[in-house]
């Protein structure tokens, strides 16, 4: 394809590059210089909450969202926008029921506490999923916007990805986490111009009430779908909870937005870098939404979908294929544009870097290995290795991603039948004190087991999903496209959430499970794990011995109720071990004290 990128373009984009590799040198030059683990993983435990909040919306978000949000409500209408009604609901529990507990035990990673709370196994395994999760992520994130746009602009694929990793892996090993947290910074505003670009552009050429206008008369503008079908692609219902079920996973489990609201220092602070990210989220996702809105009434009588003079191969390939058809004219501004798709990506990959190597460094290698014979700027060093390792495996990745034309959907299979279950382990975890080790394996087990058979069933049954009505109308109809418009249509979401099969054969039968929402997995995964886990853990303790639980590990939510007629009996009101033990040694201090003295009495009488 043509290449329709303009000399300013390039610039644009490299000087984005430059100024994210550059934020990494500045930061290994400054400060702590990266010499200790901490100053590397956490940031010294001791950042703004300004620049953590920017990166928690930058984490959140990802290029495929860039991406894939305006092509599902380009096909499907905005009534998965609801999805944002869940989002602050779940963020608000993860602050008040899941963050305490985390800053309570002064945690490196979100899985020690599975340790403390049920034993190394738990711990072990759920490290593992989300290294096995964010490995596979972080090629796709990395591929799919860049081949999307090869499609459209003739950008090299390669050189996009090549790019990307090179720079991501620059500045992540050299200046940690401060280095990502602030390039995070940078790239959100980059993100939010794209976004904010398309739907400004549209709405000077059309105005506001006629893209509102002709979306609505399309079908588009959706909220008050209160069908029960599980079946139906998005509901008033599972978009809430999935909205709930996904943001409560991502604040209150994800290592890589846990490590971020650790590096602040307190539990205040962290609270308040999360709400203060939530109305960006939230801005940046009525954004990407009404990109789809604007998209449609853009092309609402001539779909690029379906134009045979444009043949786009993907939905995904809309935003980037608008992009261009609006300010290709203005030198450097498809560029800056493409920057904000490619911020996306890079701050996605370099978070999952991040928060990998903490993991590894602090789920695999400490508890396993001899590290306290090494000093820490050895254990820094060994941090810095592995950030180039898992920078270099992404790009190696995405080599092998780009053979396999089903991978790009398989692997969101793969990130969404994990989420679910792991945030049951959590659940069991800080709100039941029945729940033990044994059982909750168990329930694990038959979450993801039955997740998996969900999600990859309907991935390789290819259920047939009904998109929207599009229109050829406003065309330039020629005999070319007569023609197409009588063959089989298919359409597939690379970069979306799962792949569509669309085709006007008629339907054949497809099992009923597999023909459920994807939105509903994480919840059943969840509810799986909860149940399951329970009742092993229930049945499991009148046989094995189960070891006391430590309040800390306890959600506030529940720590009164579990702990309060205990510490009555006790004649105690600490509730954490370490109040209890500071109380004691001052206790024991006093009586040193008046020892001491009695004794220095003695010694002056005599």
């Amino acid at each position: 394809m043509t290449n329709l990128l303009g000399i300013a373009d390039f610039v644009i984009i490299g000087c984005m590059l430059s100024v994210s590799a550059l934020v990494g040198l500045y930061f290994r030059f400054t400060g702590g210089r990266q010499k200790t683990t901490d100053e590397f993983l956490m940031a010294g435990r001791n950042m703004h909450i300004g620049p953590v909040a920017f990166s928690l919306m930058a984490t959140y978000m990802s290029a495929i969202s860039v991406l894939g949000v305006p092509s599902e409500t380009y096909l499907y209408g905005t009534q998965f926008v609801l999805w944002m009604v869940g989002m602050p609901i779940g963020a608000l529990i993860a602050a008040y029921g899941f963050l305490p507990v985390f800053f309570d035990m002064e945690v490196s990673t979100a899985y020690e506490f599975l340790e403390v709370r049920f034993g190394k196994t738990t711990r072990t395994v759920a490290a593992m999923l989300f290294t096995l999760q964010m490995i596979l992520y972080m090629a796709v994130v990395l591929y799919a916007p860049s081949l999307a746009l090869n499609a459209v602009t003739g950008l090299s694929t390669w050189a996009s990805v090549i790019s990307l990793a090179f720079v991501c892996t620059f500045y992540c090993s050299l200046g940690g986490l401060k280095a990502v947290l602030w390039t995070d910074v940078f790239q959100a505003l980059l993100m939010y111009v794209t976004i904010i670009a398309v739907v400004v552009k549209v709405c000077i050429i059309m105005g506001f009430k006629e893209v509102h206008d002709i979306a609505n008369e399309g079908g588009r503008i959706i909220f008050f779908n209160f069908s029960t079908d599980l079946t139906e692609r998005y509901t008033v219902w599972n978009a809430i909870i999935s909205g709930t079920m996904f943001s409560l996973h991502t604040f209150g489990t994800n290592q890589a937005q846990i490590q971020r609201m650790m590096s602040v220092g307190n539990l205040k602070k962290a609270q308040n870098a999360l709400f203060l990210s939530l109305p960006l989220i939230l801005i940046y996702n009525l954004f990407t939404f009404w990109d789809g809105v604007a998209i449609y009434s853009f092309f609402h009588d001539c779909d690029p979908m379906k134009d045979p003079t444009v043949n786009l191969k993907s939905a995904d390939q809309l935003m980037p294929y608008t992009i261009v058809k609006l300010f290709s004219h203005i030198p450097g501004l498809t560029g800056l544009c493409i920057s904000g798709v490619f911020s996306a990506s890079l701050s996605t990959v370099s978070s999952a870097v991040n928060s990998l190597t903490a993991v590894t460094m602090e789920d695999f290698i400490r508890p396993y290995c001899f590290c306290q014979r090494l000093s820490e700027s050895w254990m820094a060093f060994i941090a810095k290795i592995l950030a180039v390792g898992y920078g270099g495996l992404t790009l190696l990745l995405t080599f092998i991603v780009a053979n396999f034309r089903g991978v790009i959907e398989a692997s969101n299979v793969v990130f969404g039948m994990v989420g679910g279950p792991v945030l049951g382990i959590y659940m069991l975890g800080m709100f039941s004190k029945t729940a033990n080790e044994p059982g909750t394996l168990i329930g694990l087990a038959a979450g993801f087991t039955i997740n998996a058979w969900m999600g990859f069933g309907s991935y390789f049954a290819k259920a047939h999903v009904q998109a929207l009505p599009q229109s050829l109308e406003g065309c330039p109809l020629n005999s070319s496209s007569l023609e197409f418009l009588n063959t089989t249509e298919e359409i597939y979401i690379e970069g979306g959430i799962e792949a569509l099969g669309l085709t006007q054969d008629e339907e054949r039968y497809v099992f009923p499970v597999y023909r459920m929402s994807f939105m509903w997995f994480p919840f059943i995964g969840a509810i799986i794990v909860m149940v399951v886990g329970y009742i092993f853990s229930f049945l499991l303790s009148f046989c094995i011995s189960v070891p006391d639980i430590k309040p800390q590990t306890m959600s506030p939510f529940v720590r009164n109720l579990y702990f309060k007629s205990e510490n009555a009996t006790e004649g105690t009101t600490a509730i954490y071990p370490e109040v209890e033990m500071s109380e004691k040694k001052g206790h024991e201090n006093q009586i040193r004290s008046v020892s001491n003295c009695h004794t220095n009495i003695a010694m002056t009488e005599s």
